[in-house]
């Protein structure tokens, strides 16, 4: 053991929650998930940690080197919570109130319940709020009061990535407990970043350089990086990180032909803006073009598809329920998709892992196609480092499904500094 503050983390996917914990300190001691896909790219990543592929409503809480663990983190699969979930398993007539995963949460208190952590974290959909049980209990009521039951003290506030340097708009609702009868932090003011005011403030902001010139800090400044640097109740929030700042940086790719290709594995420039820069990981004296760039491959596209891309403006969306029946991609009385071109100047639309099905609600800002794997990531928060050694399509489900890293680690170093040493 190294002295860290310990975690585990349950319902792990390819490990978002896992990855933002490590970067926050915590030594995190064993994982699970139930896809065989999700442990290959969890392993690649983290391969120090205790992976275990399983059903966790069939497996009992592994005994850990520890005796006591200081956070227990989850996410537990929401697609009876969200929105878009349950109108779907409606059109299909699959009854949301019987379905095993609408109680999975239930899980998640049996681990509490047996490692009596120092601190929780869950995270899920906002739809929670709205959901019930068979008996008609709200869920959220229900959760907290189990927790509570636990010896827990238990705050449920919705978060918005994009306040916590992730480029994009996602909204998750997030539990956060204690059981040493403390108040639990108050997650505003961990937040690093804001609404933009005005046109200026949706500006590119340009990379740090690294270079022998004198600069504010030199004379006691205090200036820090905002990506990822969370310090609680800082006075200096920067604007929304936005696609253009997160990704326009990257070799342009196209479904097929040469030029573009269809896939780069190097990149041409060095990063332009701040997020670019801390996103590709870096060593302070390495090469910025001489690194090895991977999962930036284009899907492909049909004529159909890509003429519809190329016609559709920055931020513009279609409902396919707008459109006349020629033109449906799909059966409009059960998806109404969306086709949305991502602004280069605002965050991006929220990532969802139907982006592993079509990529009509994820167009590149500048280029006909949509997003790839590593644009996915980028804009989830994962560093270029962080690889998804899997198909394509179970890349972008692994994104689409994971806590973003950035959320995660804010959300623990609030917990580390406020509770656990605080």
């Amino acid at each position: 053991m190294t002295g860290e503050p310990t975690a585990i983390d349950l319902f792990s996917g390819a490990g978002g929650f896992t990855e933002g914990l490590t970067r926050a300190g915590f030594d995190v001691l064993w994982a699970i998930d139930s896809k065989e896909e999700c442990a290959t790219t969890f392993r690649q990543n983290h391969p120090e940690v205790e992976f275990e592929v399983a059903d966790i409503r069939e497996i009992e809480p592994p005994e850990l080197p520890v005796e006591d663990l200081d956070l227990l983190a989850g996410g537990p699969p929401c697609p009876t919570f969200s929105v878009v979930g349950r109108s779907k398993m409606n059109s299909l007539e699959q009854h949301v109130l019987t379905d095993d995963r609408h109680y999975l949460f239930e899980e998640y208190i049996r681990f509490v319940e047996h490692y009596r952590p120092q601190t929780l974290l869950m995270e899920n959909v906002p739809g929670m709020r709205s959901a019930t049980t068979e008996s008609g209990e709200n869920v959220v009521r229900r959760i907290k009061r189990e927790l509570r039951d636990a010896g827990y003290r238990v705050t449920v506030r919705e978060v918005e990535a994009a306040d916590f340097g992730v480029p994009q708009r996602r909204k998750r609702l997030f539990f956060i407990g204690n059981r040493s009868g403390i108040d639990n932090p108050i997650l505003e003011h961990w937040a690093t970043h804001r609404k933009p005011r005005n046109d200026d403030e949706r500006e590119l902001t340009p990379a740090r350089k690294d270079d022998n010139q004198s600069t504010l800090d030199d004379f006691g400044a205090d200036i820090t990086r905002s990506i990822g640097s969370f310090c609680g109740e800082s006075n200096h929030r920067e604007p929304w990180v936005t696609v253009g700042d997160a990704i326009l940086d990257l070799p342009p790719v196209s479904p097929s032909g040469e030029k573009p290709p269809t896939e780069a594995e190097e990149y041409t420039i060095p990063p332009v803006s701040e997020y670019q820069q801390w996103v590709r990981d870096a060593l302070p004296d390495a090469d910025p073009t001489d690194m090895e760039l991977t999962d930036h491959a284009c899907r492909g596209h049909n004529m159909y598809d890509l003429t519809l891309y190329k016609l559709l403006g920055a931020s513009a969306g279609w409902s396919s329920a707008n459109l006349d029946d020629e033109l449906h991609p799909y059966r409009a009385d059960v998806f109404e998709d969306q086709y949305t071109k991502q602004a280069s100047r605002e965050p991006a639309s929220t990532i969802t892992a139907h982006l592993a099905k079509d990529g009509h609600m994820s167009i590149h800002p500048t280029e006909a196609r949509s997003l790839t794997v590593r644009e996915a990531a980028r804009l989830q928060s994962f560093e270029d480092s962080f690889r998804f050694p899997v198909p394509r399509s179970s890349g972008y489900e692994q994104i689409g499904n994971a806590v973003p890293p950035l959320v995660a680690e804010a959300l623990a170093t609030a917990l580390l500094k406020d509770v656990l040493r605080g």
